[in-house]
């Protein structure tokens, strides 16, 4: 038992140690030049994915909150049982984000597909759309080359095929982009505090 949870950890440690700052870096301005237009951004995900899609609302649109400064916009279509259980029902579980998303999605808005394989209809389908409505597409997603990296413009890739690794670091990311999105705006509203 113990040399498993080493080598998991061994695992955990090895992925985000390899995670592309570059990347990071990048979905961090896309989603702030998103929140300072105005824009929403769209998380998507399905089970734990769908999890963490939730968790990056809750940091995203609380936890780096700051009075004075611009908020997040942050939706996770997930979080709408009735009408994610309705489409899935109804229409085709293939359908239960881009049906959501064709209600509201603009060009000004992004999507963030959250996943292990990279290659879930359902999410697949909610990047085409925002291609055809012009919203920015990223992923952020595990080492399988799967389809969401054909239709992304940026993609995150976490260095690892282990579903636990990988959705461990998707609330890394989570963590670490929030975070520093609280310190730009701590850093902001401090500076006008000072001009005034």
């Amino acid at each position: 038992m113990k040399d498993f949870f080493k080598n998991y950890k061994a695992q955990l440690h090895a992925a985000l140690d390899a995670l592309s700052e570059d990347g990071l870096e990048a979905l961090f301005e896309r989603m702030d030049t998103v929140r300072r237009a105005g824009g929403v951004v769209y998380v998507l995900g399905n089970g734990g994915s769908a999890a963490a899609a939730g968790h990056w609302v809750c940091d995203f649109a609380k936890g780096a909150s700051v009075p004075g400064q611009p908020r997040m916009k942050i939706v996770s279509p997930v979080d709408n049982v009735s009408i994610l259980t309705a489409l899935g029902n109804d229409v085709s579980y293939d359908e239960v984000f881009s049906s959501q998303l064709e209600n509201f999605l603009t060009a000004k808005d992004m999507v963030i597909s959250l996943s292990v394989s990279g290659s879930s209809p359902d999410l697949v389908r909610a990047h085409e759309l925002a291609g055809r409505v012009g919203a920015f597409r990223a992923a952020v997603i595990g080492a399988y080359h799967g389809k969401l990296e054909t239709c992304s413009e940026l993609v995150v890739e976490i260095p690892s095929q282990n579903y636990g690794v990988v959705e461990d670091l998707h609330v890394a990311v989570d963590h670490m982009l929030s975070q520093y999105l609280r310190l730009v705006n701590e850093r902001a509203a401090a500076g006008q505090a000072s001009e005034a």
